[in-house]
């Protein structure tokens, strides 16, 4: 099939190259196998994986319900002995002397069962008292250093101690301490018992048998950092894994309790299950290897990967049958279409020996063929035609390989001054370039010839034979002249319009220095202030000079604002200059146009008083902008006012809401738990502890639901204005702790004022006295308040470090300019008086409405 020689590896290479990757029957091959074997491989992929998915969660759930089964159970035995022992510390005589407890402690049989260490009693001093069962040395021993001793003394509850390895039994072990209490609640002694971890009746009964395969069970004191119990008995009171070994266990130290996947301390993926025993805060952990844990998947994945492996290989030789047999009869027609390409057999039509679509292409083939001949024919009639057409172009057309001519038209030889193509054909066409373009034109070379590049047209300066110069406008594209890399040059000759632009640009430069020397507009008026000249105004005035203008004095040109021409006049007597004088003026068809001129007074040689002459430009458009801008910013502002009134309505309904609502809602739950504290005082000590502890969190809820309202909208505002903002500093003095005196002048100040009004003063106080607090380190606020005629005047002042004014301008400062928008836009005005180190005082006073002593009697 391949005909590479098999010493010839390259080749055979080259040919498995060609048949399955250039082929059409490789890319149908490729096509078919890639998509079914992609829908195969994508099935057996998805279905391993989900089974493993749905696999590990079964797992995973299992072994996360064995662990909540020995948490609960643990905790179970825990709280038994620990109310057992309570029990039995409230049961001793009143008499705890060694004769007494000897005598009271046989008789207690269930103390064995459960604390298989033994019981002991201790006393107030460390010394234990005495022990059941006996064991030499126990008694009189001194305990006061241990732990679970000093937390029962202190703290008079029952404590677990700190599990440690028994000399007595080899094995782990952990005491319980409860208090002994006298009638008056006080501790007498403590009573002690020890819990062997490995007893039958404790762990002893989960820990007798692994989890299936390499799974492990463990019992983790984290607040000890012990392992207690594990089911390998080698990790007994061992150390357990450094925090961040294990991701998962770090999470179950920290609160978590469920299962997941993780890396074990190798490194090795583990299902990890974990649980906590509340009455301990010990961790329950079960592990099993992943590996293990999967195995069943892993072997069904095993098998439909050999499976697909062989499905695989069987698609691969019967694609690969089929396309051969099928695809045969192109590889004949494609072997003769080379040959005839290459010249190796005549260009004649092809046998068709199939009719399916292989024949239908040899058909198309035979075709083409045909049409070959045709094309032929009419290529060497074309080529005579262009060959015409170049000739006798009007733009010169020359052809250079290695940068040297080769090729040129009749307009080339003209435009370089040659009588005939052997005066410059095998030439340097550098020979025939000004110098001052040799570094471009190499470059423009290199990119047509080396890099196939087309280059766009440009300017350059061309030398003909006899050395003069001559301007062309010159663009290239590649060529292939004669199995060269060459270049197509298309060149203009463009002498006269360089000659006439040269011209052009002498003139354009005159008549700009002239330009450059006049003004927008410059007028003249004589000592009678007549206007004599009026120039400049081309441009402006859309090509129209303004004649009218001329023997006409300005106040007349200007037929508006009279008194201001009339100070304009007193300026003009004393002779004095003027810069941006400003002046509206009535258009022919209307419209008020505003200028500005700057002049200065003319004198003759000897001094004498000739007029005036100066400059102005048109700044209607200016004018414009500005009063744009008045009416943009009094929209701005009255939108900020609009804002500011939609967000006070809005505090105001939030803080009614929550009032109304959720107040009314926790307090109903306050009297439901007040009353469950009340019924349950007797019966249910814990669950009168709890509703207590529920009675506290809904009075802190409702605190901080107070606050919330205060904070959005204070209710004090609705008695006044005055009242707010000593309710306002009283508040300031408690949370900043910096004194704070209100000066007021009238108490019923706040009547003249609207509510729109109180509420923007108030809010102003609040802004204020925040960014002293924040800002100011002062240790002293001063704020008073009275009425002047119809402005309500404010001033708040402190003694602190004062604003630096670059600061005070800095972008991004909202405060003080929030303060300012606000007093805007109820008309008022405001002001910062502060120098650094010296304090700062806020001056702000608006216009208020005050009746008169007739309107008040009428109301």
């Amino acid at each position: 099939m391949f005909r590479s020689s098999p010493n010839n590896i390259f080749g055979f290479i080259a040919q498995l190259k060609w048949y399955y990757i250039d082929s059409l029957k490789g890319r149908l091959i490729a096509l078919s196998l890639g998509l079914s074997l992609t829908l195969l491989w994508i099935l057996v992929i998805f279905s391993t994986t989900i089974q493993q998915h749905k696999f590990s969660q079964v797992l995973l759930n299992q072994q996360l319900a064995s662990t909540h089964r020995l948490a609960a159970a643990i905790d179970f035995e825990l709280r038994q002995r620990i109310e057992l022992l309570t029990r039995t510390a409230e049961r001793l005589p009143s008499d705890l002397s060694p004769q007494s407890l000897d005598s009271h402690l046989p008789k207690l049989a269930s103390l064995p069962l459960s604390f298989s260490v033994g019981v002991a009693v201790i006393g107030l001093d460390g010394r234990s008292i005495a022990d059941y069962p006996t064991l030499p040395g126990r008694r009189g021993s001194y305990v006061e250093d241990r732990q679970h001793f000093q937390r029962v003394i202190e703290t008079g509850k029952p404590i677990i101690g700190k599990p440690f390895m028994s000399r007595l039994l080899q094995r782990p072990a952990f005491m319980i301490a409860v208090p002994v209490l006298d009638q008056a609640g006080k501790v007498r002694a403590v009573l002690v018992g020890g819990t062997d971890l490995g007893t039958p009746n404790f762990l002893g009964f989960s820990f007798d048998q692994k989890i299936p395969g390499e799974g492990q069970f463990y019992i983790v004191s984290p607040q000890d950092k012990l392992i207690l119990a594990s089911t390998d008995p080698a990790l007994a009171l061992a150390a357990p894994p450094v925090r961040g070994t294990i991701a998962i266990y770090d999470r179950f130290t920290e609160g978590f309790s469920g299962s997941a996947i993780s890396p074990n301390i190798r490194g090795k993926s583990t299902l990890f299950s974990g649980s906590h025993i509340p009455i301990t805060n010990w961790i329950v952990t079960a592990t099993l290897p992943a590996e293990m844990a999967f195995q069943p998947v892993t072997t069904m994945r095993h098998y439909l990967t050999a499976i697909a492996i062989i499905m695989t290989m069987l698609a691969i030789l019967v694609a690969h049958w089929i396309t051969q047999r099928l695809l045969t009869p192109l590889d004949e027609a494609g072997k003769a279409i080379k040959q005839m390409a290459q010249g190796e057999a005549p260009q004649l039509p092809l046998p068709v020996k199939s009719k399916g679509e292989i024949g239908g292409i040899v058909h198309h083939v035979n075709h083409l063929v045909e049409g070959h001949h045709r094309s032929q024919t009419a290529l060497a009639v074309s080529q005579q035609r262009l060959e015409a057409i170049v000739q006798n172009a009007q733009d010169a057309i020359f052809v250079h390989t290695h940068g040297c001519f080769v090729y040129l038209n009749a307009a080339a030889l003209r435009l370089f001054g040659a009588d005939s193509p052997d005066s410059l054909v095998g030439k340097s066409i550098l020979a025939r370039l000004h110098p001052s373009s040799h570094a471009i034109a190499m470059e423009r070379i290199h990119l047509v010839s080396e890099e196939k590049k087309s280059v766009p047209a440009i300017e350059l300066k061309l030398l003909r034979l006899d050395n003069s110069i001559v301007y062309a406008r010159i663009s290239a594209i590649p060529l292939n002249y004669e199995n060269d890399n060459s270049s197509l040059s298309y060149a203009r000759d463009i002498t006269e319009r360089k000659m006439a632009e040269i011209e052009l640009r002498k003139s354009e430069e005159r008549f700009r220095r002239l330009v450059a020397l006049s003004s927008e507009w410059y007028w003249e008026h004589d000592e009678n202030y007549v206007v004599t000249t009026a120039a400049g105004w081309r441009a402006l005035k859309n090509g129209m000079i303004p004649q009218y203008s001329i023997g006409k004095t300005a106040w007349k040109i200007a037929d508006l604002d009279k008194p201001f021409w009339q100070a304009h006049r007193a300026t003009l007597r004393a002779r004095l200059p003027f810069t941006d004088l400003e002046y509206m003026h009535r258009e022919a068809d209307g419209k008020i146009a505003w200028y500005s001129v700057s002049g200065e007074p003319m004198f003759d040689e000897d001094g004498n008083y000739k007029g005036y002459r100066g400059t102005g430009k048109d700044i209607t458009a200016r004018k414009l902008g500005e009063e744009e801008l008045r009416q943009s910013r009094t929209r701005i502002r009255e939108l900020a006012a609009h804002q500011e009134s939609i967000k006070e309505q809005e505090r105001k309904r939030i803080a009614r809401d929550l009032h109304d609502h959720l107040g009314q809602t926790l307090l109903a739950i306050r009297l439901d738990a007040a009353t469950l504290a009340g019924q349950t005082a007797a019966a249910h000590p814990k669950l009168h502890a709890t509703s207590h502890l529920m009675l506290r969190h809904i009075d802190e809820a409702m605190k901080s639901i107070k606050e919330i309202i205060n904070d959005l909208r204070p209710f004090v505002l609705d008695l006044g204005l005055v009242a707010a903002m000593e309710w306002q500093v009283r508040e300031f003095r408690r949370w900043s702790g910096i004194e704070c005196e209100l000066e007021v002048d009238e108490e019923d100040l706040y009547r003249h004022l609207n509510e729109n009004q109180a509420t923007a003063l108030f809010r102003v106080l609040q802004e204020s006295m925040a960014n002293i607090a924040r800002h100011a380190k002062a240790s002293q606020v001063k704020i008073a308040m009275h009425m002047k005629g119809d402005q309500l005047e404010m001033t708040i002042a402190d003694n602190g470090v004062g604003i630096d004014p670059e600061q005070r301008d800095k972008k991004r400062k909202f405060g003080l300019t929030g303060i300012d928008e606000r007093i805007k836009a109820l008309g008022g005005k405001f002001s910062v008086d502060s120098t650094p180190g010296k304090g700062t005082t806020l001056h702000l006073s608006i216009p208020v409405f005050v009746p008169s002593s007739a309107e008040i009697q009428v109301f």
